[in-house]
């Protein structure tokens, strides 16, 4: 059941003649194209600095089950036994009968998840809009740049931020009928959120939104009847009937893919939770041109990361929505539901809380905003809900076919951006910078090393240019900076991974922390998008003919 007004169900389709359906088979439209753009990219993209471990955990907590909890590496592997592993062990379990390499696999899977994220915005924005808001927010989550590129290589943070769209999604479903909330939402709220703390123990924020919006209608209930007895009764019930069964649900589902917690079902949760929370980061990270201490960020650190990741249009929307909200209000065209209200209110909060607990508590962050990926979902869908009442302005507008023109031109240029951020969607900034370029020296980039396997491409093509037949007969010494799977994935047979920078022939470095200054050597090979260099394939050949003897030998032939 929507939760939409009325007036806000039949204007869905205002200025059009297309059936209200016709936005919903849109949507459906939609995501088969992005689907469809999944099946055929997703080998593009490179591998991120943390999928090797997260690939490792996958198997060892596969291995804990497969071995009858005998194999128990997964309850000690690095600090990754601190998360669930929901996706890590799927991706395990698909690799076992994939045809595609083990990487190449688990991008295939992570782009369809965050397919289904695309999918939970247009659920959420229809649910609070209307179907064409629903759509709304399908597209616009899938052209923010920074939420699709990472769809096809982030093990953590793209899961959790589905998750986290879905259970608010499911949680807007279930005001209509509260406090007695139907047991079948109960439950798929209950799977989504053991799903989501299955990935990271961060979605027992989805209880405190659970526990809020409770809260909130009970009272509101209360107000209307008059009567103080019908707020305790209504929370009483809800709590009993909705709180308490979605944590029965969501805790096994959550111990399932976390066989650290299972040692310690309450004492291991809480004891991740308060880890993350006192999160240690000994390095300096980049801001506005400057390296500051990730334990000693501005203010400004997060909310600024956010901003210059969103489009344009959405930032504008974003911006206008408090206006919207003011304007809503003052005409009062229909008196304001309780399932509107909350369900807004609910939007809202879960976007600022998260952002403004961060920057309340100087929480640790690095990697720009990475961590908090899960609110563009929930900003795209407050930016669909703007876009559709200024649609409706606009279809009693004389200029509405300016202003659908200029969408046009602007969807146009942004979708070309896209295109040639391909496959390294993930670093585009906004015009408010200057883009990519203007945010090159100023702001993170490529910090995932995403670059490397077009690197090492670009090296090879190099090589067989300058030895031709005999590529193959020559080995060369390759070194890395960062994570060396993310290149050494790639190399052909003869390329040998060295861990010794010094002693490499040639080495692949990104632009994170001016890693590709960090040696000398001749550049052969540039990763670049829109003018901004990502990453350097560096020549030092000739450096290790010109050094000692000791020196050369080490280099390799």
């Amino acid at each position: 059941m929507s939760l939409a007004l009325p007036a806000a169900r039949a204007r869905s389709s205002a200025g059009f003649s297309w059936p209200r359906l016709s936005w919903d088979r849109l949507t459906l439209v939609l995501l088969l194209v992005v689907a469809g753009l999944i099946l055929i990219t997703f080998q593009d993209y490179g591998i991120t600095w943390d999928e090797d471990v997260h690939n490792w955990y996958g198997v060892f907590v596969l291995d804990y089950y497969l071995s009858g909890f005998h194999d128990l590496r997964a309850l000690h592997w690095l600090d990754l036994f601190n998360y669930g592993a929901a996706f890590d062990m799927t991706a395990a379990a698909l690799n076992r009968f994939s045809p595609f390499g083990v990487y190449e696999t688990r991008h295939l899977l992570d782009a369809f998840i965050g397919l289904l994220g695309i999918a939970g915005a247009g659920r959420l924005g229809r649910a609070l809009g209307g179907p064409r808001a629903g759509f709304i927010a399908a597209l616009f989550l899938a052209l923010t740049p920074n939420y699709y590129g990472q769809r096809f290589n982030n093990p953590k943070d793209i899961p959790f931020a589905v998750g986290m769209v879905w259970a608010v999604y499911h949680l807007v479903r279930l005001l209509p009928a509260l406090p007695r909330p139907p047991a079948s939402r109960v439950a798929k709220l209950g799977i989504v959120t053991g799903l989501t703390l299955g990935v990271r123990v961060g979605g027992l924020l989805i209880f405190g939104y659970l526990g809020l919006l409770l809260l909130l209608a009970a009272f509101w209930d209360g107000i209307a009847a008059r009567r103080g007895a019908v707020v305790a009764r209504a929370l009483a019930v809800s709590l009993w009937r909705g709180l308490l069964p979605a944590l029965l649900i969501a805790y096994p589902v959550m111990l399932f893919f976390w066989p650290w917690a299972q040692r310690a079902p309450l004492a291991h949760p809480l004891a991740a939770l308060a880890t993350f929370s006192h999160e240690t980061f000994p390095f300096a990270t980049l801001f506005d041109g400057r390296y500051v201490p990730a334990s000693d960020l501005p203010w400004s650190y997060l909310p600024v990361y956010i901003l210059l990741a969103l489009p344009e249009l959405i930032l504008l929307l974003l911006a206008l929505a408090p206006v919207a909200a003011l304007a809503g209000w003052r005409q009062g065209r229909a008196a304001p539901t309780r399932e509107k209200t909350l369900g807004l209110f609910l939007l809202a909060f879960a976007i600022l809380f998260p952002v403004g607990y961060a920057v309340a508590i100087r929480a640790v962050l690095f990697d720009g905003m990475r961590h908090f990926i899960f609110v563009l979902p929930l900003i795209a869908v407050v930016a669909a809900l703007v876009a559709d009442l200024i649609l409706d302005r606009l279809a009693r507008s004389s200029l509405r076919g300016w202003a659908y023109g200029a969408l046009a031109i602007y969807g146009a240029l942004h979708i070309s951006v896209m295109v040639r951020l391909h496959p390294d969607e993930y670093v585009y900034y906004n015009s408010l910078i200057g883009g990519v370029r203007g945010a090159e020296g100023a702001f993170k980039l490529d910090y995932w090393a995403n670059s490397y396997a077009e690197a090492v491409h670009g090296l090879a093509r190099y090589l067989r240019a300058e030895y031709g037949a005999d590529f193959m007969r020559h080995d060369f010494t390759v070194a890395v900076c960062g994570p060396p799977i993310s290149a050494a994935y790639y190399f052909p047979r003869n390329f040998i991974f060295v861990p010794e920078r010094e002693a490499a022939q040639f080495f692949i470095a990104f632009t994170k922390d001016h890693c590709d200054k960090a040696l000398s050597g001749t550049p052969i090979y540039q990763v670049t998008r829109m003018g901004a260099l990502l990453s350097v394939v560096l020549d030092r050949r000739a450096i290790l003919a010109a050094a000692p003897a000791p020196a050369r030998l080490a280099g390799g032939r």
